[in-house]
C-alpha cells in the first residue's frame, strides 16, 4: 500500500502547526538557605530549590528585567562577569544552572530568582505593581524615576551587604571565612553575601519598603530604623516556607515542630558563622524565661537597631508558630503524636500535610505584615502603630477572623511589651484605626466624571453646589482610577494622580481647617508661632501670591486586594507629609519659631502628614492615619532621640535643609 505525502512547503493551512504559547512559568534553581546548607547531612536533602517566575518574554542578559538590572562588576579585581542569559536553551532545559559557589553566573541567577519572588509577594499582598524610590537631581532640584533596581553580586569585598538609597542598588559583599573560627565554613574559605536566600530577601525588602515609605529610613524615634531592619527580617523567615522542599525537610527531621531552633527559624546561617557569632545572625525565636514566657520590659532596654527590631520580629515569628500550631492540632492528635514531643518518624503523608497547613500559614502571615504598610503613617512609624496597622488592615480585607489569626499577633506582642498608644483595651476592634471628622467626604477628591462614583460626588463645575457635607466649593480632582495592568501604565497612572492632589491641595480658594486637621499639615501660614519654622517653598509663594508652605504628596495609588473567602477590596492610598524645622537646642527652637523672619538652618528635620484610605467601593474615607506637623510633644521627643548617646550617628548624614539622607544601611549592616 503507498502511502501518499504532502511536501511541508504545500501542507493546507489548516495543517500548519499552531503556534506555541509561552510557558506560564519560569523555573530557576536557588539554595534554600545558603551555600553551607549542602555541606551539612542533615540539611543536604533540602539544602537546594525552585523559584517559579511569571514568564517573561523580555528578560536580557544580566538578568534585567522591567524591575532589576543584575550588573557584575568586581571593584576589587576590575572585572565584568559575562552575564548569564536565562533564554539560553541549555539553562532553559535544566531550570537555570545548578547551584554553584564558583561560578558568578550562578551568583547572578540566584540574586534575581530570590529579588523576584520578593517583589512578587509584595504585589500579591499590595494589590498593585510596586515602584522603586525616586532618585534626587541636585541639578533639576526635583525627584526623578527610578524604573529599575541595580543589583551588584560582587560589589566589595568585606563582610557586608546593604540596600543604598542613592544608588538605588542592592550591594553585596564577599569576604575569606576566618582561618581560627569554628563552624561549617571552610577555614578560609570564601562566603558570599549573594548566595544567602535569606540576605537577598532582607536587602531586596529595604528597597521595596523605601520605594512604599522613603521617609522611613530617617532617624525619628528608637523604633525608626530598627522597623526597617525588623520588616526586612519578618520577610525573609517567613519566605523560608515558600519553598516546599525545605519546610519538608525540616518538619520531618523535628517531628513537625517549628516552635524551636532550626534553619527555618534562622537567619543567615553561614554568614553568622564566619562573622564570629558561631551560629546564626539572627533568629525568629527569642529567649524565655523560666515560665516559658519572654521578658516583656526587654524592648524598653533596647536601642540598637538590630537589637531592638529582633523584638517585633520575634512577635510576629511567634504568632506564625501559634497559628500554624492551631491549624495542626488536630492532624498530630489523629496521628497520635504526643504534644510537646519530639517524635521524628512521622509517616510521609503527615509530613506533606503539615508542610501544606505550614505554608499556608506562612503565606497568610507575610500578606498580613505586606498589607498593614499601607495603613501606616508616612513618617515616624513605632511598633505599637504597626500592631494596629496589621489589625485593621486585616480586618478590612477579612471581616471575620475565624481562624482568630489577629488574636494570635495580638498576644504575640503583648508578650513582648509591644502595646499601641491611644488604645483602651488590647481586643481587636479597639486597635483599629480611627475614621476620619465626619465633616470630610471623599467626595472633595474622587472625579466627578466617573459613573462609578455619580451617586455621591456633585457634577464638576456647579459652583452653587457644594461638594461633600458642606464642604467649601473646590477645583475637581482629575484622578485616574481604572485598573492599570501594566507596570509602566500604572506608574503613569500613580504620577498623574499625584500631580492631580498637588494642584488640588494648592488651588488658592479651598485651604479649609478640616482637611488640614484630617491630614495633620498646613496649607497656609497662620500666626501662630510654631508655623516660622515650617518651610514655605519659594516657587509654590511665586506661583500663587501667598506664603505657600511646602506639602509633599508622596504617592497616590489604587490597590485591589481579593480576600480568601471571595473579598474584592479596592482602595486608593495617599501619602502627604510635610516638614518642619528641628533644632536641637529648645531655647533655640522657640526663638526661631517666634521670630517670623528666622530662616536658621535646623539640626534635624521634624515631619507630619497623614496616609489616606479611601474605599473606592462606597466613596467613604475609611481611615486618616496621621502624625500631626504641630505636634510639640512628639518633636521634643524626636529632639531627645537624637540629642541622646549621640544618636545623630546612626549611619545617617543629614545634607542640606530637605533632609535627604545618605547610606543609612551601610553602616548598620557592616559586619551585622
Amino acid at each position: 500500500m503507498q502511502i501518499s505525502t504532502i511536501p511541508p512547503a504545500r501542507r493546507p493551512a489548516d495543517l500548519q502547526p499552531p503556534t506555541l504559547p509561552p510557558p506560564a512559568m519560569r523555573h530557576l534553581r536557588v539554595y534554600a538557605f545558603d551555600p553551607q546548607a549542602s555541606t551539612r547531612l542533615e540539611s543536604t536533602a533540602f539544602s537546594h530549590a525552585l523559584i517559579s517566575l511569571p514568564w517573561e518574554d523580555g528578560i536580557r542578559p544580566g538578568p534585567v528585567n522591567e524591575y532589576l538590572e543584575v550588573i557584575d562588576y568586581d571593584p576589587v579585581t576590575g572585572l565584568y562577569y559575562d552575564p548569564i542569559d536565562l533564554n539560553d536553551p541549555h539553562i532553559l532545559a535544566q531550570h537555570g544552572l545548578a547551584p554553584s559557589e564558583g561560578d558568578p553566573r550562578f551568583h547572578q541567577q540566584m540574586v534575581f530568582a530570590v529579588a523576584m519572588k520578593t517583589i512578587r509577594a509584595f504585589e500579591r499582598a499590595l494589590g498593585r505593581k510596586v515602584f522603586w524610590s525616586p532618585r534626587w537631581d541636585k541639578e533639576k532640584r526635583t525627584y526623578l524615576p527610578v524604573d529599575k533596581l541595580r543589583i551588584y553580586p560582587h560589589a566589595m569585598r568585606e563582610p557586608n551587604a546593604y540596600y543604598s538609597p542613592e544608588k538605588k542598588a542592592l550591594l553585596f559583599g564577599y569576604f575569606r571565612a576566618p582561618k581560627n573560627r569554628n563552624g561549617g565554613n571552610l577555614p578560609g574559605g570564601w562566603v558570599f553575601t549573594a548566595l544567602s536566600h535569606d540576605i537577598i530577601v532582607h536587602e531586596t525588602t529595604h528597597a521595596l519598603l523605601d520605594g512604599l515609605h522613603r521617609r522611613y529610613a530617617e532617624p525619628t524615634s528608637p523604633d525608626s530604623l530598627a522597623f526597617h531592619e525588623a520588616f526586612a527580617d519578618i520577610v525573609a523567615l517567613l519566605l523560608h516556607f515558600t519553598l516546599p522542599e525545605a519546610v519538608r525537610g525540616e518538619i520531618a527531621h523535628r517531628g513537625g515542630r517549628l516552635d524551636g531552633p532550626s534553619l527555618l527559624g534562622d537567619l543567615a546561617r553561614q554568614f553568622g558563622e564566619a562573622t564570629g557569632h558561631y551560629r546564626a545572625l539572627r533568629s525568629g525565636i527569642d529567649d524565655k524565661g523560666p515560665d516559658g514566657e519572654p521578658d516583656p520590659g526587654r524592648l524598653d532596654s533596647l536601642d540598637k537597631p538590630h537589637d531592638r527590631g529582633a523584638i517585633l520580629v520575634a512577635a510576629v515569628f511567634d504568632a506564625f508558630v501559634t497559628i500554624y500550631q492551631q491549624r495542626t492540632a488536630d492532624l498530630l492528635r489523629l496521628a497520635a503524636v504526643p504534644a510537646g514531643g519530639a517524635a521524628r518518624d512521622l509517616h510521609p503523608d503527615l509530613v506533606a500535610r503539615l508542610t501544606a497547613e505550614a505554608t499556608k500559614a506562612a503565606d497568610h502571615v507575610l500578606r498580613m505584615c505586606i498589607r498593614a504598610l499601607d495603613y501606616l503613617p508616612p513618617v515616624d512609624v513605632t511598633f505599637g502603630e504597626y500592631l494596629r496597622a496589621i489589625v485593621t488592615a486585616d480586618t478590612d480585607l477579612i471581616p471575620e477572623d475565624r481562624l482568630n489569626y489577629r488574636v494570635a499577633v495580638i498576644g504575640a506582642f503583648r508578650r513582648r511589651g509591644i502595646f499601641p498608644d491611644n488604645c483602651i483595651s488590647l481586643a481587636p476592634d479597639s486597635l483599629l484605626w480611627e475614621a476620619p471628622d465626619e465633616n470630610i467626604d471623599a467626595a472633595d477628591l474622587l472625579p466627578a466624571t466617573s459613573a462609578a462614583y455619580a451617586d455621591f460626588v456633585s457634577p464638576a463645575g456647579d459652583a452653587d453646589k457644594s461638594k461633600g457635607k458642606g464642604l467649601p466649593q473646590r477645583i475637581r480632582v482629575n484622578l485616574d482610577l481604572l485598573p492599570a495592568y501594566r507596570r509602566t501604565q500604572s506608574f503613569r497612572q500613580s504620577e498623574k494622580n499625584r500631580e492631580e492632589v498637588f494642584k488640588w491641595i494648592y488651588q488658592s480658594d479651598g485651604h479649609d481647617a478640616a482637611w488640614e486637621a484630617t491630614l495633620g499639615v498646613h496649607f497656609s501660614v497662620k500666626p501662630d508661632h510654631w508655623r516660622n519654622t515650617i518651610h514655605i517653598s519659594a516657587a509654590l509663594t511665586k506661583k500663587y501670591g501667598w506664603p505657600a508652605p511646602a506639602v509633599e504628596v508622596h504617592s497616590v495609588r489604587t490597590a485591589r486586594r481579593a480576600g480568601p473567602d471571595g473579598q474584592d477590596l479596592r482602595q486608593l492610598v495617599i501619602t502627604v507629609t510635610q516638614r518642619r524645622r528641628g533644632f536641637l537646642d529648645a531655647a533655640v527652637q522657640a526663638e526661631q519659631e517666634d521670630d517670623p523672619g528666622g530662616e536658621k538652618p535646623g539640626d534635624f528635620i521634624f515631619r507630619g502628614g497623614a496616609t489616606l484610605i479611601v474605599d473606592l467601593r462606597d466613596g467613604r474615607i475609611r481611615y486618616a492615619i496621621r502624625k500631626r506637623i504641630d505636634d510639640d510633644a512628639r518633636l521634643m521627643r524626636q529632639r531627645a532621640f537624637l540629642d541622646a548617646s549621640g544618636r545623630m550617628s546612626l549611619g545617617f548624614t543629614y545634607k542640606s535643609g530637605d533632609g535627604r539622607h545618605g547610606e543609612p544601611f551601610a553602616v548598620a549592616h557592616r559586619g551585622c
